[in-house]
């Protein structure tokens, strides 16, 4: 039996790394989305009286906008959850199962959120100037 000397990785060790690595840049992917869709909740619901919609449009874009970045604060958690049980539990691989769903279905409604945000924001500057309520 030869011993491999010090140093030499393995195939093993190496995709170990990468799953290690893989966990660690996806719970940091998640907590960003989570973050950057719970600040343009609150900023954009704290200051509303400066760009409230003035039509049905604008206003159902808006609430889905909203909703799309309700859903992505949500999967986002479901996420972290499914990669911190997968840490937990042998044999449990988060990136093949839930967690990889969950981590795309938050991409993809936070994306969706800024866009519709965005086409509220720009929709709203095509507005005539409403005055705000003294």
């Amino acid at each position: 039996m030869t011993k491999k000397p010090k140093g030499v990785k393995t195939e093993t060790t190496e995709t170990d790394e990468q799953a290690e690595d893989a966990h660690l840049i996806a719970l940091e992917f998640l907590k960003q989305l989570i973050t950057l869709s719970s600040g343009v909740l609150a900023l954009s619901a704290a200051f509303i009286e400066n760009f409230l919609p003035t039509s049905l449009p604008q206003s159902i874009i808006l609430l889905v906008s909203w909703g799309c970045l309700a859903f992505s604060i949500y999967f986002g958690l479901q996420g972290i959850s499914a990669i911190v049980q997968s840490r937990l539990v042998r044999g449990l691989n988060w990136a093949s199962g839930r967690g990889r769903r969950y981590t795309g279905e938050s991409k993809y409604f936070f994306i969706a959120g800024i866009i519709l945000f965005a086409v509220f924001a720009f929709l709203s500057f095509l507005q005539p100037g409403v005055a705000a309520p003294q």
